[in-house]
């Protein structure tokens, strides 16, 4: 399992919730995410907006894929997904 989170002192914030129990010992792996620039943002999205249409087409389609797969494991995990 993959998780955000925030560090702040010794306490780490995560991001979601965790479905387990209180006291539960777990293991943290840290991998350190650099921000990016305003300007390295805008040329990540100019990059894939001149990509061509069925590059598009196919991000689009894995996301949608992706989405549908989130949605079903939410419904396993916690019932009817909002």
């Amino acid at each position: 399992m993959k998780i955000k989170g925030i560090k702040r002192g010794k306490i780490i914030e995560i991001s979601e919730e965790l479905n387990i129990p209180d006291g539960t010992e777990i293991m943290i792996e840290i991998e350190v995410i650099q921000p990016i620039s305003h300007q390295e943002r805008l040329k990540k999205m100019q990059d894939f907006l001149s990509n061509n249409r069925e590059a598009r087409e196919d991000f689009v389609k894995t996301m949608e894929e992706l989405q549908t797969e989130e949605n079903l494991e939410w419904e396993r995990l916690y019932g009817q997904h909002s």
